[in-house]
């Protein structure tokens, strides 16, 4: 899966690019991806399906991903990418079914669980 997901976030760059969009700056976005970005191949959270599920569901429903490295609010450059290239091609009905059905894992500051995924979310 991390393979796709490196593929899609080339094809969104291209996108922003082809949309004079490839070189914005803002304060809540990452310029480039992280050298740990879930879209970087080879990478830890590059392999994990738990974050590849994670980030695909995120970028499919336009939720923000935060880039966790540095952990400082800003969004992933590689999901604003992916988010671009999910817009300009949308994903099957059926990739679409299945991320409906995927519940986002827990944040690892279980403080920040319901802020993050809202009532459901574990108490602590």
């Amino acid at each position: 899966m991390g393979n796709n997901i490196v593929r899609v976030a080339t094809l969104g760059k291209r996108v922003l690019q082809a949309a004079g969009l490839g070189d914005v700056d803002a304060p809540m976005l990452r310029k480039e991806m992280c050298k740990s970005c879930a879209c970087q191949p080879g990478t830890v959270p590059n392999g994990c399906l738990q974050t590849q599920m994670d980030f695909l569901k995120a970028a499919a429903e336009g939720k923000p991903f935060r880039c966790h490295a540095p952990n400082d609010g800003r969004m992933c450059a590689g999901w604003v990418q992916v988010r671009a290239e999910i817009i300009a091609n949308p994903l099957p009905p059926q990739a679409v079914e299945l991320l409906a059905k995927w519940e986002y894992s827990p944040v690892d500051d279980v403080s920040l669980n319901a802020v993050m995924t809202g009532p459901q979310a574990p108490s602590p």
